[in-house]
């Protein structure tokens, strides 16, 4: 039974799936090395200028990029032996390359009150800023589009494997950074660098021995039809990144690079809820796809219900948990003393809820239109829902962050569910009494594990702070689906 249990284990992460998978626990984790590392090793307020950092170099990717990702790349899908290809790539490395010299020249000009502007103490120099984001920049952007060559090119294990790898490289570096010499943040910055443009040059160098072989070959021009259709995607890239990394330049314009590693921490604690649900929609989409294909609706309608229940029985619980020892457990990763974030937790974790279990929705109107009307509702409440955070961030600190968070996926969720109705969907896409029967399962053990370890007021480490609300919860949550299951069973019979 046990060797069974084995192969199936070893079947399922040599599968495509599996390896999603790996892949995602792999980018999630990295986040959980790297925050304990630089906050015990050079403090909390060095640790949100890294989060500053990086969400400004994000900031920048989908303008760099010029969404050739999505214009040029997409054009070779499926085609393996393409000769155009590495042609193509190459001309799209080489205008991300201008657009960036282009961002360091800006920068430069610009850099002192973008300094100021965003409180980005960590910049002691400001010329700092005029090579480290564009550099960020241009390799963030390099990975994203090596990645969509490779699906392009069908070859999405290998795109997996490249996380994988980079993942693993970057892990080596910073332990050999620790082994050899101490941690900075520049080395930190280093580290990642590095361990991304040895992925992208390994990735690269058949691409370069192709060029070389067809050198005699007619290059392929880029239309500028091409170049300008990626100003939509462009566009969408950027308030993709207001929706999910926007909120830390918030955090450190209004209250300061401590409170963004507080606020960076209690996000990374949160993503183990999307990590878990992209396999989830990973496997639904072709189910979707092939359904309305076969304009099978209902078969179409049980899928995104069995999927959304599937990522609900996931998710619910680790909301309950992040949110019970969300001040000890930021505490704890960030060397720092943590107070008042479990209302922030809460609401930020309903915001990332949100967002997921509406995917159904989501991409049953992705197969049955053009999409343009779905990006234009993606970029609007994306924008809308940073403005009424920037907007209310200096009043209610980071509540109100989180709550302009939480605005812009309740509006995109309810623009999906409407429009998905109004197309033919039809209903919900959950089990309503499975749905609130969760709700009130996790609600009720949430607030007995509450109030029982307040009215014991018991003195513990940090540790003990986490653990025993975590062992509490998981008991009383346990014994309550186990329960519903018994009911369930004799309702039946």
């Amino acid at each position: 039974m046990r060797g069974k249990t084995v192969r199936n284990l070893v079947q399922f992460f040599k599968s495509d799936l599996g390896i999603r998978f790996i892949a995602e626990g792999a980018v999630r984790s990295s986040a959980f090395v790297v925050t304990p590392l630089l906050s015990w090793s050079l403090g909390a307020s060095v640790f949100g200028g890294y989060l500053q950092i990086m969400s400004l170099s994000f900031a920048f990717v989908p303008l760099v990029s010029a969404g050739l990702g999505f214009t040029v790349i997409r054009q070779l899908a499926g085609q393996r032996n393409d000769t155009k290809a590495p042609q193509l790539l190459a001309i799209s490395i080489g205008i991300i390359s201008t657009l960036c010299v282009l961002l360091a020249t800006i920068l430069g000009l610009l850099a002192d009150n973008i300094v100021s502007y965003f409180a980005l103490s960590m910049f002691e120099d400001s010329s700092w800023l005029v090579w480290t984001i564009p550099v960020l920049a241009w390799i963030f952007a390099t990975e994203a589009l090596v990645g969509e060559y490779l699906r392009a090119q069908i070859k999405a294990r290998a795109s997996l494997y490249v996380q994988v790898a980079s993942f693993g490289l970057h892990m080596a570096g910073l332990g050999g950074i620790l082994w050899l010499y101490e941690l900075s943040l520049e080395k930190a910055l280093l580290s990642i660098a590095i361990s991304k443009l040895v992925i992208i040059g390994f990735v690269l160098c058949p691409v370069v021995l192709r060029l070389q072989g067809n050198d005699k070959q007619r290059s392929t021009p880029l239309s500028l039809k091409t170049v300008l259709g990626g100003l939509p995607f462009m566009l969408a890239g950027l308030a993709e990144w207001a929706a999910n990394l926007g909120d830390r330049l918030i955090v450190g314009r209004f209250l300061g690079a401590e409170a963004v590693a507080h606020y960076g921490a209690g996000i990374m604690m949160l993503s183990v809820i999307a990590a878990l649900g992209a396999p989830v929609w990973w496997m639904l989409f072709p189910t979707v796809a092939k359904h309305i294909k076969n304009q099978n609706l209902r078969a179409c309608q049980d899928a995104i219900k069995h999927y959304t229940m599937l990522f609900a029985e996931l998710a619910f619980p680790v909301l309950a948990l992040v949110v019970l020892t969300a001040n000890p457990a930021i505490s704890l990763l960030l060397n720092s003393p943590a107070e008042n974030m479990t209302v922030v937790v809460l609401i930020a974790g309903c915001a990332i809820i949100t967002s997921q279990i509406t995917t159904g929705w989501e991409y049953y109107l992705v197969t049955i239109s053009s999409g343009k009307r779905l990006m234009t509702a993606t970029v609007t409440c994306s924008l809308v829902g940073f403005a009424v955070a920037w907007h209310f961030a200096p009043e209610w600190g980071l509540i109100g962050v989180t709550f302009g968070m939480l605005s812009g996926k309740l509006g995109l969720g309810l623009f999906y569910a409407i429009s998905a109705n109004r197309n033919g969907f039809g209903g919900a896409v959950w089990r309503t009494k499975h749905l609130a029967l969760l709700c009130v399962v996790n609600a009720i053990s949430v607030s007995i594990t509450y109030a029982g370890v307040h009215y014991l007021s018991y003195s513990t480490s940090t540790i003990g702070q986490i653990v025993i609300p975590a062992l509490i919860f998981l008991s009383l949550y346990g014994t309550g689906r186990y329960l519903l299951k018994l009911a369930g069973r004799h309702s039946s019979i």
